[in-house]
């Protein structure tokens, strides 16, 4: 089973993505955690330092510490109830030395108490304690304050830095997709670049907007394509050349043997001389296809510029009928209107005529051979014919490869058209049998046409 490669984009997008989250995780994670230290300092200190404070203003007013009264019964922290709500402020208890409560603010809760320590800090209840004693133990001060407001203020930074760090990421992760959505454009406008190159186009790559890092395997390309054009138009000079070469020597043999089957009288001799002529005549129609196929594979398709093709089809058509003057064997539907297409004249010439070929050599029964060309574009070719199955019809479009060991021809026509509609931008289409019977053959040419 082939799976599907991966793609750059996503490959690169969930590499920057992952690390991202998690350092934005750890990034929450730490300052959340020095926050709250550096928060918890502050308060404890805060705390510690109401506790002094009280311890020192109840020292000056010389309280009594054996069940006495105090003096001054004023509420030191009074101030609080000024900014802050019930169940926010800092509450206090005076203790003597035996432990009992000599004063303690209005809304404290003597449960509190219960955790206490001797001296210093401890959290219980939802609340943060801090006891103080003097030297003598004579008198000990505990105040306590709620954890709300401080777990709330942590909170609240918490949340104002995690929203920094997610609108920071947003826009991270929006640059990181841009910028790899830009490099990953490159590389895919590249890859089509080099896809678009074959048998035909073997141009240099177009560098624009690559990158430094990929210029040696761009180099590396452009030097196999430069040699391996190279190769190739020595194939085709070749072969063109050595088809021209021999098309005047069998020209010359095929006009010997003509003349000299009018001066034999010995009909042997003539039946011998009638098979040369014919063998040669056979050599010169694989000549001109070999010379077609170099034409095709040399990038014969289309033209510089656009042009009415429709003259051009109409005089295959009449050089058709001149060859088949019968309206019993050939039934043609010229074109009408204009055709405007960038197909070279060269190329279609090449593509009907070896179309027409086909159907009159296979084309055998009752019924004759249809070219209709009357919708524009669309040049349809219909013959009599067995039916072929469709594993033959892909087969026969192949080079070299007959409907059958004892047709005539080469295996070249529909090799050759089947290049040609690729490099022109057309189509060709092949049934058997023909829609509604048995029997039939039917090639269905569609060219580029302007406004089509």
């Amino acid at each position: 089973m082939k799976t599907r490669p991966t793609s750059l984009l996503n490959t690169l997008f969930r590499s920057l993505l992952l690390p991202g989250f998690v350092a934005a995780i750890l990034g929450v994670f730490i300052v959340y955690s020095l926050v709250k230290e550096e928060y918890d300092e502050l308060h404890d200190i805060a705390l510690l330092s109401k506790a002094n404070l009280l311890m020192q203003v109840f020292e000056a007013r010389n309280v009594p510490v054996r069940g006495a009264s105090f003096a001054d019964t004023s509420n030191p922290l009074l101030f609080e109830f000024a900014f802050l709500k019930q169940g926010e402020r800092t509450v206090f208890w005076v203790l003597g030395p035996g432990q009992e409560i000599i004063q303690s603010s209005p809304d404290a809760d003597q449960g509190l108490l219960a955790a206490r320590i001797k001296d210093g800090l401890v959290t219980a209840f939802d609340h943060r304690i801090a006891q103080v004693s003097t030297p003598d133990g004579q008198l000990s001060v505990v105040a306590a304050a709620p954890m709300g407001e401080r777990n709330e203020a942590i909170r609240e930074v918490v949340l104002g830095v995690s929203a920094g760090f997610i609108l920071l990421g947003m826009f991270v992760i929006f640059a990181a997709y841009r910028a790899v959505r830009r490099s990953a454009k490159v590389i895919a406008d590249l890859s089509a670049e080099i896809g678009t190159k074959d048998a035909h186009d073997l141009t240099p790559i177009d560098r624009k907007n690559t990158f430094s890092e990929i210029e040696p395997a761009i180099d590396t390309i452009d030097t196999l394509m430069k040699r391996l054009d190279a190769t190739l138009a020595a194939e085709r000079a070749f072969a063109t050349n050595a088809a021209h070469e021999l098309r005047t020597p069998v020209a010359i043999c095929v006009a010997h043997v003509q003349r000299l089957r009018t001066k034999l009288s010995d009909p042997a001799a003539i039946g011998s001389a009638a098979e040369i002529e014919q063998a040669l005549k056979r050599l010169t129609r694989l000549i001109e296809r070999l010379l077609q196929m170099s034409r095709a594979q040399s990038g014969l398709g289309t033209a510089a510029a656009h042009s009415d093709i429709a003259p051009v089809v109409n005089l295959l058509l009449r050089e058709l009928r001149a060859r088949v003057p019968s309206d019993t064997d050939l039934l043609i539907t010229p074109s009408n209107g204009i055709w405007r297409s960038n197909v070279d004249p060269d190329a279609i010439g090449i593509i009907l005529n070896n179309l027409f070929d086909n159907a009159l050599k296979h084309a055998f029964g009752s019924s004759p051979l249809e070219i209709d060309a009357s919708c524009a574009g669309r040049i349809v070719i219909s013959n009599d014919c067995e039916a072929l199955t469709p594993d033959k019809l892909g087969e026969i479009q192949d080079r070299f490869v007959r409907s059958s060991p004892a047709a005539e021809g080469f295996g070249l026509g529909l090799s050759i058209v089947r290049t040609l509609c690729q490099q022109s931008g057309s189509s060709l289409t092949l049934n058997s049998p023909l829609p509604g019977q048995t029997r039939g053959f039917c090639a269905i040419l569609t060219l580029p046409i302007d406004g089509s």
